[in-house]
């Protein structure tokens, strides 16, 4: 071989070998300079959600049984607009997490439209195990208008009246289950400085839909600005503001937080709160605890037994992730361990919450055996307004609950503002 031929060879072997490093570099940093595949999740399950350990523990088991994965996790509490900013804001930015656990409904349709998830039906009918962890009814409720399902959920909820007993038996007074007993009970504890209702006008998610249940019944509630605005919204607002003129609630309700709120209601320093199934987790005293359905005010159309409640959260599976070979599936894998039978039992007995399969929970407390009872035996189960319009249009209408009950804007113009947002968002 003469010289020339040589030196060409050598020069040629040296670039080989410079790109095989190279490659075997780019490979090591798709999964990590240990060569541990790297997932990053972002779920709800944080602070004071009752389910947090049960979710921390379940990643540390997932990585036991899979010591190669190294998981980031994200997650932080869902009260209030930061969760869902910082999500919709991963997803746009092209940073989405591997699995995210998120809401449903009017929330993901942002995400949906991007093509940035992954459609779970051909991945479940591939595997029947995992496809019989939802119930028929479960699976219904999780559809997306194109059809699919793109969230698998893990418990559903409810929500209602949460009154503490033992401040009704102090002073004498029969549970709330109609609105006459329910105005008489704010009457009474607000005159002897008992707190009426633990409640947030600034984070009125529950207020809201519930008040609107109460006025409009199912039909008025569910209208979701199909046909304009319903004029049971613009009632329930109104009897929402002059039950706030009853001084119903806290001082500092206009700028105080949900979860402070709650605070208030499970240290007995309020009566009565309109929350969630996830918030039995905090209460200490679970045998004074009883919860109902909201009363229907005066010429509201609702029925004694119409219930907020259903499925509306569950864990994305990122497309990006799905399809990057060095992750090896594990993506999937995650959310198929956290979505077992095992597991859904495991949150929904540490969350209060209606497991999204046929599990028998044990050791539910009284409040969360006579939620679950209630759930059964409902007249209806409608999904929260924010699942039904717009984040913004929805936004538009919580930010100015303050402003309604302290007359500063009327209910009308609040909702036709918010209308108006929710026409934008539909274009």
């Amino acid at each position: 071989m003469n010289h020339w031929l040589s030196k060409k060879l050598t020069v040629f072997l040296s670039l080989l070998l410079i790109l095989s490093l190279a490659l075997a570099a780019a490979g090591c940093t798709a999964g990590s300079d240990d060569g541990k595949i790297q997932l990053r999740i972002v779920t709800m399950f944080s602070g004071t959600d009752p389910a947090t350990k049960v979710y921390q523990q379940a990643l540390e088991d997932f990585k036991k049984k899979h010591p190669n994965v190294e998981i980031t996790d994200e997650s932080m509490t869902a009260t209030g607009d930061p969760f869902r900013t910082k999500v919709k804001t991963d997803f746009t930015s092209g940073n989405a997490p591997d699995v995210t656990f998120f809401f449903t409904g009017a929330d993901a349709q942002s995400i949906i439209k991007s093509g940035a998830v992954v459609p779970l039906n051909d991945l479940m009918a591939k595997d029947q195990e995992w496809n019989s962890v939802l119930t028929d009814n479960v699976k219904k409720q999780i559809i997306e208008k194109d059809g699919k399902i793109y969230a698998f959920p893990i418990t559903g909820f409810y929500e209602g009246l949460f009154v503490n007993k033992d401040l009704f038996d102090k002073y004498n007074l029969e549970l709330p289950t109609d609105w006459n007993k329910f105005v008489k009970a704010v009457e009474v504890f607000k005159k002897n400085g008992i707190i009426p209702i633990a409640g947030s006008m600034e984070e009125s998610f529950y207020l809201i839909e519930h008040f609107i249940l109460s006025a409009g019944g199912p039909e008025g509630h569910n209208s979701a600005y199909q046909n304009g605005v319903d004029p049971s919204w613009e009632q329930g607002l109104n009897r929402l503001k002059e039950i706030y003129k009853m001084g119903a609630f806290p001082k500092d309700a206009n700028t105080m937080k949900d979860a402070d709120a709650v605070q208030l209601f499970v240290n007995k320093k309020a009566a009565m709160m309109v929350n969630g199934s996830w918030t039995i987790g905090q209460m200490q005293d679970k045998e004074n605890v009883k919860v109902m359905p909201f009363p229907v005010m005066p010429g509201g159309k609702a029925k004694p037994a119409d219930l907020i409640a259903g499925f509306t959260s569950g864990y994305y599976l990122s497309k990006k992730s799905y399809e990057d070979q060095s992750k090896k599936g594990m993506a999937l894998e995650l959310i198929k361990f956290l979505t077992s039978k095992e597991m859904i039992k495991k949150f929904a007995e540490a969350n209060g919450g209606v497991p999204a399969a046929d599990v028998t929970i044990d050791g539910l407390s009284p409040v969360a055996a006579e939620g679950q009872k209630m759930v059964k035996e409902a007249n209806s189960l409608n999904l929260p307004i924010d699942a039904q319009i717009s984040p913004e249009a929805f936004t538009e209408i919580r930010k100015n609950i303050a402003y309604i009950v302290q007359e500063k804007k009327t209910a009308k113009e609040v909702l036709e503002a918010a209308l108006k947002v929710e026409e934008q968002a539909r274009k």
